[in-house]
This record gives C-alpha cells, structure tokens and sequence, in this order.
C-alpha cells in the first residue's frame, strides 16, 4: 500500500507538471496582456516598459524557469490585472468552489445511487422509464441552458429563489442543482448498469435462498458490489463538475475559483489563470487518489502490492 501511495505520489506529479507546462504556453501564444494595461494613446516605449515590469520581455525559458522555481516556493506570482499575490485572491475565492461542489456532489450521489437501485429493481416499470428518461435528460442538457432556465422559471416567473449572488442558502440552491444535474444522470445510468449486472450472479441467487431479507440482498451483496464502476464515475465526474462549475459560477454570479477563471482568461491575467487550472487539477488528482483507496474499503479482496 506504501508503494502504492509513492507511486500515485509520483504521478500526481507528473501530472501538475504536464498541467503547468501547458497552461503556460498556451497562455503565451494567445496575446500579449501589456497591450491590455496600457492606454490607448500609449507608446511602443511604454509597452515596451509594461512588458519588463510584466516580465514578459525576458525569453520563454527564463520565463518558464522563473514560474516553476516560484512554484516550488509556494510563490504562484501577483496578479497582472490586481496587483496583488495570486495565492491571496485563489484563498479568496476557493471556499465558494469547495462549497458550491460539495453540496452538489450532497445532492447528486445519494440521489442518483437511489435512483439507479430503484430503476434496476423495478426494470421496464413505468418507475424505470421516467428514471431513464430524467437522466438522459440531464445528461443532455448543457450546463449554462439549465442555469438559465432555472433563473427563468424560479427567479424571474415564480420569484422564490435570488438569480444570482453567493453568501445565504437560498443562493447556494440553484447553483448546486444545476452543477449537480448533470453528475447525477451520468452516475444513475451507471448505478442501473451495475446493478442489473450484479443482480444476475448466483451469489445474488444464494442469498435470497438462504432466506437472507430482501433489502440486505440488495445493499450489502448487490450494491457493495456494484460500487466499485460507480465510484470510478463518481471520481471522474468530480472532473467535469469542475469544468462545469466554470460555466455555473458564470451564470450565476457565484464568486469561486470557475468564475475567477474566466476573469482571468478575459483579462489576460497569466499568473492567475496558470494559479487557477493548478488548483483545478491538484482537486482533481487528489479525488481520484482518494477513489483508489475507497476500492479497498469497498471490496476488501482489492490490495495495491
């Protein structure tokens, strides 16, 4: 299991690394942001200036090496666009995400295990077909037209919930669910898969011979078992939940590090956007490892040699 971790360590790694390098020359091909803080009226001199305070006039390797030194550091760099350290405003802004992500994943995996269970028990039922329908739905939906509708039909028809906005309860509602939506659908389908897999093996069939209750036949021998793809969904859609908090963030005025994103990327804020997708995919490796270690809690014939 050591080796196991030092291993994930290592690959963890790599990834940031790959994530960093590419972050920041993508970055650098897009545009020039001292065109951007300078007035129009300004001078080749003064851009000139601007790019050597900026320290984009230095060549891309020293840049390069400059930006990863910091990072080693601690020090992610100050903010083009704010002026001040980027690890200041990504503090600001990463307990909005944490929170906007964590109530929908609240609503998304109960929800959607419960459903998948459901619609396998009661398969080609009138309970199955709505389930089946509700989550293609909600997989085909797109993010932003959900959001929208939502403030729509709860903001703007029927006045209950505010359209935007972070700090109470009421604006934390719709963002979740329209973030959660989407995971919810993907993990059903799969919870459904799983389980009417799982309820075709003879152990299912032993156990319901033996007498064993009925809802102990499908918690503990068919959804125990079940759960190791759904897990693996789960980790992976915690990916795209990070994507889609970018756009969710945006339609609701949501203050996290999605919403900061975007301003940076519209801004030209190199250090803040390079700070930003690091944050993404430190979240993101981090889920997967923890996913890895559920597998042993799960099924405990699984060990990492």
């Amino acid at each position: 299991m050591v080796r196991y971790l030092i291993s994930r360590l290592l690959q963890t790694i790599l990834v940031l690394f790959i994530v960093v390098t590419l972050v920041f020359v993508i970055l650098r091909a897009i545009g020039d942001p001292a065109k951007l803080l300078i007035s129009p009226e300004a001078t080749f001199d003064d851009l000139s200036k601007m790019r050597a305070i900026l320290g984009l006039d230095q060549p891309l390797l020293k840049q390069y090496s400059i930006y990863i030194t910091g990072i080693l550091k601690g020090d992610f760099g100050e903010s083009f666009y704010y002026s001040r350290p980027v690890f200041d405003i990504i503090k600001e802004h990463f307990p909005a995400t944490l929170l906007l992500s964590g109530v929908a994943m609240l609503i998304a995996v109960p929800l959607a295990i419960g459903a998948g269970i459901l619609s396998a028990i009661k398969r080609n039922t009138l309970l199955d077909n709505v389930v089946t329908t509700v989550t293609i739905a909600g997989r085909s939906l797109p993010t932003f037209w959900l959001g929208l509708i939502f403030i729509l039909l709860f903001s703007v028809v029927f006045k209950w919930l505010p359209p935007s906005g972070y700090g109470t309860f009421r604006q934390l509602i719709m963002p979740a669910i329209t973030l959660a939506a989407g995971m919810a659908a993907s993990t059903a389908r799969l919870t459904r898969s799983s389980m009417l897999e799982v309820m075709r093996q003879d152990y299912m069939t032993t156990a319901r011979a033996k007498g064993v209750v009925e809802n102990r036949v499908i918690i503990h021998h068919g959804l125990r078992n079940a759960l190791l793809s759904v897990v693996t969904m789960i980790a992976l859609q915690i990916g795209q939940m990070l994507s889609g908090s970018v756009v969710t963030e945006s339609v609701f005025a949501w203050p996290g590090v999605g919403r900061l994103m975007v301003s940076a990327i519209l801004n030209y804020d190199f250090p803040l956007v390079q700070a930003c997708a690091l944050c993404m995919a430190l979240l993101f490796v981090v889920v997967n490892l923890l996913a890895d270690i559920c597998y042993i809690l799960i099924d405990p014939r699984i060990r990492y040699n």
